[in-house]
């Protein structure tokens, strides 16, 4: 998990990072994201369609959830909600430490926004470069759930699909750290001891081989 200082780099100012050895000057994540629902829609050629369609609208809504977020927390605090959104995401962690000081929120609370930056990090990445997916079949031991609905709407709410998939999965990135999540209760599996916990909750046999392989792709 990136610092928070970190977090708030990569995502407001341009940044290198480390990948494979070596390493690379990266434009600021927000720029990249904003760009991409430039780009997308086709500004100044007549409009997008197709896989760019697709792209700016899932850029466009995590673009809105962001923005949404850091300014309604910022608003929470007294701040006020104007600025543009690399601003405001500068500004969040001091509104954050100075909550906390004030005895505002409590460390819980604490916890859960400084992490969001973290978060907001990971969303971006994975919008341009998706990890992959392994789907566990067995019921999440935590809730119970076996499968997760997923519904997708349109701008005015309308239902146009509805995908019913695995509940808990293990999403695999280069250089990513390997976390199982159930999508249904928000539980996580984080160390190498918690998947092996996870595998025997769910009642499957643990592959010593495979789990190895796995965690050396997301170092």
């Amino acid at each position: 998990m990136l610092t928070t200082d970190r977090a708030v780099e990569r995502l407001t100012e341009n940044h290198a990072v480390l990948l494979n050895g070596a390493e690379y000057e990266c434009t600021a994540l927000l720029v990249q994201l904003r760009e991409a629902i430039a780009s997308s829609t086709g500004m100044g050629s007549g409009g997008g369609s197709g896989d760019g369609g697709l792209m700016n609208l899932a850029a466009l809504t995590l673009w809105d959830n962001i923005d949404g977020v850091a300014r309604g927390w910022q608003q929470a605090f007294w701040a006020g909600h104007r600025g543009e959104l690399a601003q405001v995401i500068r500004r969040l962690p001091k509104l954050i430490q100075a909550a906390r000081v004030h005895n505002e929120i409590d460390d819980t609370l604490r916890g859960r926004l400084d992490a969001l930056f973290d978060t907001w990090v990971t969303q971006i990445e994975d919008l341009f470069d998706p990890p992959r997916v392994q789907e566990l079949t067995a019921p999440c031991p935590a809730c119970g759930e076996r499968t997760h609905q997923k519904v997708t709407t349109d701008e005015r709410g309308a239902v146009i699909e509805t995908i019913r998939m695995a509940a808990v999965i293990i999403p695999v990135k280069s250089g990513r750290a390997l976390v199982a999540e159930c999508r249904s209760c928000g539980m996580q599996w984080g160390t190498e001891r918690d998947l092996i916990a996870l595998a025997a909750g769910m009642g499957i046999e643990v592959d010593a081989a495979a789990l190895q392989k796995l965690l050396a792709i997301s170092n």
